[in-house]
């Protein structure tokens, strides 16, 4: 999955994951960094992995930075377990912790009998060199937009162990977008009425999650890649009824973000398979052929004006110069695409 940075160590989610499930710890742990999903993933995973649930009533503390003080945490932390062979100190919130920097005295000479589990959530800590010394450091870093098509398959599939085809992963990425713990969510919501190993179709995402299998913009992209003019039409006219659903600024940034890529494999040097996954994503060879076809049957002038167009959408759509209703506007602007 994600993948965590430091200067010193470099530790990944999957490492740390591996680590929890084999018992195998360090006394101090610092999780920070700007993507939450994985830091609280992580967190829930110290709560329950660590001790027995009849050990953590006496040996397991959850601690929040905005309703304690460096010298609470630093008590916690050097009390010895009763009965267990771990204390657990959970300190969440950590950025709202007041004079955090005088958590490092602790950090320098940990308690071997505890477990420090630091979770710093959007921003990262600047003392983290100092838990390197004794703990391991985690960097929570988003998953990038190339990527998060897989990255929902890899989730589905070792998480909820769900069957998961390239094509409604990217349907799943292009309309929910880069919030990761809402991927999160909708598919534990799926539990309820999906059995493990079971696939998820365009049909449950459209009855379950609330995506049209037919009128979303990974189709409106598809058709008009493919120059299917009744298609386009047909779904442009459903977004129009639909607007709360998608928004013109949503349909334009991810055509936007379709046609650039659509530039980029124009002007790569390299059109190797690696080259070509970091312009179409890390997708299958059948779905990166498809995407070559439909760029190559588009000249560079044409994507070009194409974006001149989707640029000058972009601006009306956000009330400059236009006076017109955002569904006249889609309609204008979708004519003046298919007709580049």
């Amino acid at each position: 999955m994600a993948k965590g940075k430091s200067s010193e160590k470099a530790v990944t989610y999957s490492d740390l994951v591996a680590q929890i499930k084999n018992k195998q710890f360090a006394p101090v742990y610092l999780l920070h960094g700007e993507e939450p999903f994985f830091i609280d993933r992580l967190c829930k995973m110290f709560e329950e992995g660590i001790l027995e649930p009849e050990e953590r009533d006496f040996n397991q503390v959850v601690l929040y930075g905005k309703d304690t003080e460096v010298d609470m945490v630093i008590a916690n932390a050097k009390q010895f377990p009763f009965g267990s062979p771990y204390r657990v100190v959970i300190l969440k919130e950590a950025k709202e912790l007041k004079k955090i920097e005088l958590l490092d005295s602790y950090v320098e000479n940990p308690s071997p009998q505890t477990i420090l589990v630091v979770c710093y959530k959007y921003g990262k800590l600047k003392q983290a060199k100092t838990y390197n010394k004794n703990g391991v450091v985690f960097v929570s870093e988003g998953v990038k937009d190339w990527n998060l098509a897989a990255w929902i398959q890899d989730l589905a599939s070792q998480t909820f162990n769900y069957k998961l085809n390239p094509q409604t992963a990217a349907v799943l990425s292009e309309h929910i977008g880069n919030d990761l713990s809402r991927i999160f969510t909708e598919f534990q919501k799926l539990q309820v009425v999906l059995p493990a190993g079971s696939e998820i179709t365009p049909e449950v995402v459209e009855k379950y999650i609330g995506i049209s299998k037919e009128y979303n913009i990974f189709e409106l992209q598809d058709a008009l890649g493919s120059r299917n003019l009744p298609k386009v039409y047909n779904i442009m006219l459903n977004f129009t009824m639909h607007l709360k659903d998608n928004p013109n600024i949503r349909t334009i940034s991810m055509l936007y973000s379709y046609y650039h890529k659509m530039i980029r494999y124009h002007l790569l040097p390299d059109k190797s398979n690696d080259a070509l996954k970091t312009v179409f994503g890390n997708l299958s060879p059948n779905f990166i052929a498809r995407n070559v076809g439909i760029a190559n049957n588009h000249t560079l002038p044409q994507l070009t004006r194409i974006i001149s167009i989707l640029r000058e959408y972009d601006v009306k759509s956000k009330g400059v110069d236009a006076n017109i209703d955002e569904g006249e506007l889609l309609k204008e602007m979708i004519y003046k695409i298919t007709h580049v």
